[in-house]
């Protein structure tokens, strides 16, 4: 069977691709198509190898597993030992427990499960996950599972229906995206259910289900399509676009006509240059090392460490992916260890164990809370979140729902009924505003990562829009509150959004407030706060502050006075003369994440917005 040196560079593009947008290069945000690329790769070279083995009457189970298992696991045990190591000296106990179980489901051929049943919105950021990465390893290894299975089945007992099957899994897989894409986004990202049409379009294409044009120029267009279609969804996707559903067939397309293109294309040609090849040779352990590296030096060093960083860490990655393609990978793929089918499970189980164990170690122990000191420790656990008129208050967007659980907007009959709306950031302020409206019944109305404003924000999923048709088509429309606050984590582009609703409600006789961002960090206030002591810094927490609120900050003020309506700051509240306090008088953490308000914080932000409003 013929090596495909244009396969060697799309997965160098892909691998490249995903580097780029995880380091947050301007020019590619969305890089995370690259994954996508390589599950369509992987469908076609898998699909690709196994029918090539039938056809020679070569084909078993156990040969199939046993090289799927010598071609993953030995680099990634190596990747899990030393992410293990770093993070025992690094994270705090929560954190390392949080990790621990995410090493072990990746052990276990589950990251994808692990992550989309632990990943909220209110988990820690990205940065704090080391083997977050791996939820792709999870789907890629299920797939192992299940393929040959199938496959096997199918040349025993529906050889010619074969294909039409594949055809049919693929198809409900791509609906089954599609739908969950609008209430169920986790799954849909993390499960191989709807990731299954991915890699099944590169098996359709390697079995001939997808014909393949002989006239070299028609695939030389096709290829330069398929090229154009990846590039185009690298530099223009979002972090907030919604993957797999159709936004993936962008990239699965433009990798499937770069696969059916050949190497005798342009395209081909292109992909196939040294580089590129150099880096497909090393694309598996590059994508396993580069993201424990960008987490653990953001975790460190913080998020703006400039160009210098980012190139520090694309070099230390590319060295050591590329001495574990040639120490680890190649000599166990190509079996130079010697050892039988039977003794290679054997060590590759006690390598696991072993791996494993200090994971366990970690678990039975709480995460380690002895490598910190007491006050340490207590500083990195002492924020409380905010309370919530009830628990149920604030929905996660992923769902079905079409109003809010009961309660939420109760109204009373004797006192003024005033409403908060709003995302997550809305929703830290009901504590602090009912306690300084003490007379006042404050309903709210309130979704994680939904900005409530009448035309949709980015990102909003379908439950959001619903809950939001539900407020402004009826609840506010039929049932007026006396006043309005619209809070949020306002956003460059929100400006016409929120100019608009505030011009609704004053046109339906509300009184409407709108309410300012509140400062964020690139970790969570607490974690800053024990680090500084840690680490004896006590100007860190203020080094790692972001200035995304700053700069909404006079946009915001400008709609505001533009809609004639008042106008909150939290900034103000809590950032005097542009200096954030960290702490209440208390000594409590001000926010207990990376941005949202704590029980205390919310308590005295709400006492000094309410100082605002008396002052004007």
């Amino acid at each position: 069977m013929k090596h495909r040196t244009d396969i060697d560079g799309l997965r160098g593009l892909a691998v490249l691709a995903v580097f780029a947008g995880h380091l947050g290069l301007s020019g590619a945000p969305g890089g995370f198509v690259g994954v996508d690329v390589f599950f369509v790769v992987s469908g076609f070279v898998i699909a690709r190898v196994v029918a090539h083995r039938h056809a020679e009457g070569r084909f078993s189970l156990v040969d199939f597993w046993e090289r799927r298992t010598r071609r993953l696991m030995p680099a990634v045990l190596v990747v899990i030992a030393a992410t293990t190591a770093m993070a025992c000296f690094h994270m705090f106990p929560d954190e390392l427990t949080s990790f621990a179980g995410s090493s072990l489901s990746t052990l276990a051929f589950a990251a994808n499960l692990w992550f989309w049943q632990t990943i909220s919105y209110f988990a820690a950021p990205p940065d704090m996950h080391p083997l977050l990465h791996a939820w792709s390893l999870g789907v890629e290894e299920q797939f192992y599972i299940v393929f040959p299975l199938l496959m096997a089945a199918g040349w025993r007992w529906f050889p010619k229906a074969l294909k039409p099957v594949l055809g049919l899994l693929a198809l409900a897989s791509f609906a089954i995206g599609v739908w969950w894409a609008r209430d169920h986004v986790s799954a849909d990202f993390y499960l191989p259910v709807s990731r299954a049409w991915e890699l099944l379009l590169g098996v359709l294409l390697s079995l001939g289900a997808i014909p393949t044009p002989k006239d070299r120029r028609v695939r030389a267009t096709m290829g330069a399509a398929g090229l154009a279609m990846i590039l185009w969804a690298m530099a223009t996707y979002q972090p907030w676009t919604v993957m797999p559903g159709t936004a993936a067939l962008l990239p699965c397309l433009g990798a499937l006509l770069l696969l059916a293109a050949g190497e005798d294309t342009p395209t081909g040609a292109l992909l196939s240059i040294p580089p590129l090849r150099f880096y497909g040779a090393i694309s598996y352990s590059l994508y396993l090392w580069h993201w424990p590296l960008i987490s653990f030096q953001r975790m460190l060093y913080g998020q703006q460490t400039g160009a210098e960083g980012a190139v520090a860490v694309f070099i230390l990655a590319v060295v050591l992916a590329t001495l574990s393609w040639r120490f680890i990978e190649t000599p166990v793929r190509d079996r130079r260890d010697g050892l039988s089918t039977g003794r290679f499970y054997l060590v590759a189980l006690a390598a696991t164990l072993l791996v494993a164990a200090p994971s366990v170690a970690i678990l039975a122990t709480g995460g380690l809370p002895a490598r910190f000191s007491p006050r340490v420790y207590a500083i990195a656990t002492s924020a409380v979140r905010t309370e919530r008129r009830q628990e149920a208050c604030l929905p996660s967007p992923d769902g079905p729902l079409s109003d809010w659980p009961a309660g939420c907007l109760d109204r009373a009959a004797d006192r003024p009924n005033w409403l908060l709306m709003g995302d997550s950031h809305a929703n830290h302020l009901w504590f602090g505003l009912s306690q300084a409206h003490p007379d006042i019944n404050l309903m709210q109305a309130t979704v994680s990562n939904c900005r409530m404003t009448i035309a949709p924000a980015d990102g909003a999923t379908a439950q959001c829009r619903r809950l939001a048709d539900r407020l402004f088509g009826e609840i506010l429309s039929k049932t007026p509150p006396e006043r309005v606050y619209l809070a949020g984590l306002w956003r460059p582009g929100d400006e016409a959004a929120v100019a608009e609703t505030l011009a609704w409600l004053k046109a339906h006789g509300i009184e409407a407030i709108l309410i300012g961002p509140a400062p964020t960090y690139e970790q969570s206030v607490p974690r800053l706060l024990a680090l500084a002591e840690h680490l004896g810094q006590p100007d860190l927490p203020l080094h790692r502050r972001l200035y995304d609120a700053d700069r909404m900050e006079p946009k915001m003020q400008a709609v505001a006075r533009a809609a004639d309506v008042p106008y909150l700051s939290i900034l103000r509240a809590i950032c005097p003369r542009g200096v954030c306090e960290l702490t209440t008088p208390n000594g409590r953490p001000m926010q207990w994440d990376e941005g949202h308000l704590s029980r205390d914080g919310s308590r005295l932000v709400g006492e000094r917005l309410k100082a605002q409003e008396s002052a004007r």
